[in-house]
């Protein structure tokens, strides 16, 4: 069949606006701006940050969690949960955040690996963006799915919590919670815009939106944050597997790390054997003194009872000794 003339203008029109809106569902269209690409972590942190970090700064945080379809350093394309942090930071002076900060925000909240998980780091203007992606089971660090269909969503806010404690003065302004392939969702914790069962071409896309400058709340825990059931394009589409939540496999929480303990310092053998020599020579020469003295007691002891013995036998003796004529003792 061939379409001529209005007819294929509007259809035209049509096949657009699905693609477009379907890129921006899934996370595939054209970023709107791009930054500098900062290194990734290589290397774990190893210990709990100094706190307050990066003081002097007023930062402010947007945070969203949403799947969408992504480019992996492999070269494929997968659909995966995306959680992003917008970092925004100024001085009073009104001095922004250089690269080194942006570097020093990724290496210190952003670093770890696991299977199915990878980070992006880029620096642009104020803004630092941290982009981690889940893919696989990873996924399921963000998302639960039972035997009957039932979706719960959550973010790790107990985590992003403890980021925004560790400034001196940052506040999160913005929580975006996103699914799509759900229907019937509704939204926990009552946040400011509840955006529910929005139809697409293939299913629907929920979100709900937390803004503290709307009067709302934020969340501080990880109890799930947006409900639904699944539609069968969750699973023509591969978007997920039945299963509970597990933990966020990465990155490392550095609030969680306990410091390893000093170890006392081992002496060198050679001191080793010089004490024990030393220690064995006392102990000799206190047993040879001990000897001694108890040989010169028993030595005495016995002169005492030689004496004693002499005496009672002399008393003895002359009790016994007969008498003379003129009355005295022979």
């Amino acid at each position: 069949m061939v379409l001529r003339g209005r007819c294929r203008r509007v259809v035209a029109r049509w096949v657009a606006c699905v693609v477009a809106v379907g890129a921006c569902v899934v996370g595939a269209g054209v970023p709107a701006s791009v930054g500098d690409p900062l290194p990734t972590p290589s290397v774990p942190v190893a210990a709990s940050p100094e706190t307050p970090v990066l003081p002097g700064h007023g930062v402010t945080i947007r945070v969203v969690v949403k799947p969408n379809t992504i480019k992996t350093p492999d070269g494929t394309y997968q659909w995966s949960i995306h959680m992003g942090m917008a970092v925004y930071g100024e001085k009073s002076q009104g001095e922004k955040f250089a690269q080194e900060d942006c570097q020093f925000l990724a290496d210190t909240f952003w670093s770890g690996s696991a299977p199915d998980y990878f980070v992006k780091v880029e620096s642009m203007g104020s803004f630092c963006n941290l982009d981690a992606y889940y893919l696989g089971e990873a996924r399921h660090a963000f998302y639960s799915l039972d035997e009957a269909g039932h979706v719960q969503v959550r973010a790790p806010m107990t985590y992003l919590t403890q980021i925004v404690d560790s400034f001196e003065d940052a506040s999160i302004t913005e929580l975006q919670v996103e699914f799509t392939s759900i229907n019937n969702a509704h939204c926990n914790a009552e946040p400011w815009l509840a955006h529910l069962d929005a139809p697409l071409p293939v299913g629907h896309w929920s979100y709900c939106q937390w803004r503290p400058d709307k009067g709302d709340t934020l969340p501080t825990t990880d109890e799930p944050l947006l409900e639904g059931d699944a539609e069968q394009a969750f699973f023509d589409f591969e978007r997920g597997t039945v299963g509970p939540f597990i933990d966020l496999p990465a990155p490392i929480n550095p609030f969680t790390i306990t410091p390893t303990p000093p170890q006392a310092e081992e002496p060198a053998s050679g001191a080793t054997t010089e004490a024990a020599a030393s220690e064995s020579s006392s102990a000799s020469s206190r047993g040879l003194v001990i000897a001694v003295g108890a040989g010169a007691a028993l030595l005495l002891l016995a002169a005492a009872v030689g004496i004693t013995w002499a005496r009672r036998r002399t008393s003895l003796n002359a009790a016994h000794r007969p008498e003379s004529a003129d009355g005295r003792q022979a």
